[in-house]
């Protein structure tokens, strides 16, 4: 089975201080990959370079073999759909706006969109739910409704894999939920991977295919969630000594004082 992303020994800097190093990853089709690890770690920076924003100083990062770095943004447009954390509007735009925004790598510069695009913006909004959202201002809907509108833009891309940097902060947990099993279904119905950055440990192991955890910029395991994440590899990651106790099929994560 070929990769959608893959990436080895992979390396970034910032101002000759190394925040990532020597990074080893690959991204099958329709799985769902969760990245934990506290602030600084080194996260975001990864994410940034596995949908093209930023480039590695050191190894390559490569999008269904091929290269990011030699890609222009529309076609890494039509092919990664990135989500960042929060996202934040200048304007006073719709809902419907925003997520046809998601259309413009499919759009000539002087073109308006047509009823094509509109059509799939409107099939995304349902998709995640958002639809009566769409002539609300994205600036008086809640934090869960605008991220639910930035996947629903994102998915108008048509990507065959979508990175999100912390797709649940700051979300109660009906929203959080709503959020993680909304991605669980676009990977399981539209075969779309997912990439997400998260410190949601319990997400990790109910949601995820496989997990990373990355430590000062390095790769401190990965695996499947139930074999890595413990007392040690937890511990270790974020600096505090934690317990994980498992029972009757349900995960406890609690410090150790």
């Amino acid at each position: 089975m070929a990769t959608i992303i893959n990436c080895s020994n992979l390396g970034f800097s910032y101002n000759g201080t190394d925040v990532l190093n020597g990074i080893n990853l690959s991204i099958d089709p329709g799985k769902m990959v969760g990245i934990l690890g506290a602030n600084g770690a080194g996260k975001s920076t990864l994410l940034k370079i596995l949908c093209g924003v930023l480039k590695p100083k050191r190894g390559e990062a490569l999008f269904n073999d091929k290269a990011l770095s030699k890609m222009d943004r529309r076609e890494i447009a039509k092919g990664i759909a990135y989500i960042p954390q929060d996202p934040m509007f200048a304007f006073p735009f719709t809902v419907n706006e925003v997520v046809l925004m998601g259309r413009a790598p499919y759009i000539g510069r002087f073109e308006f969109e047509r009823e094509q695009d509109k059509e799939v913006a409107k099939r995304a909004m349902e998709t995640v739910g958002i639809i009566h959202l769409k002539d609300r201002l994205i600036s008086e809907v809640s934090a869960g409704e605008r991220q639910l509108t930035s996947i629903a833009r994102g998915l108008v891309q048509e990507p065959e894999i979508m990175i999100l940097d912390e797709p649940a902060t700051y979300l109660d947990v009906k929203h959080r939920t709503e959020i993680m099993n909304i991605l669980r279904e676009l990977k399981e119905e539209k075969g779309i991977s997912v990439l997400a950055a998260t410190h949601d440990i319990f997400s990790s192991l109910f949601y995820f295919d496989e997990i990373m955890i990355l430590k000062d910029g390095e790769v401190l395991a990965h695996g499947k969630a139930d074999q890595i994440i413990n007392n040690e590899t937890l511990s270790t990651a974020y600096g505090i000594e934690v317990i994980v106790r498992k029972e009757n099929g349900r995960v406890f994560v609690f410090p150790n004082q």
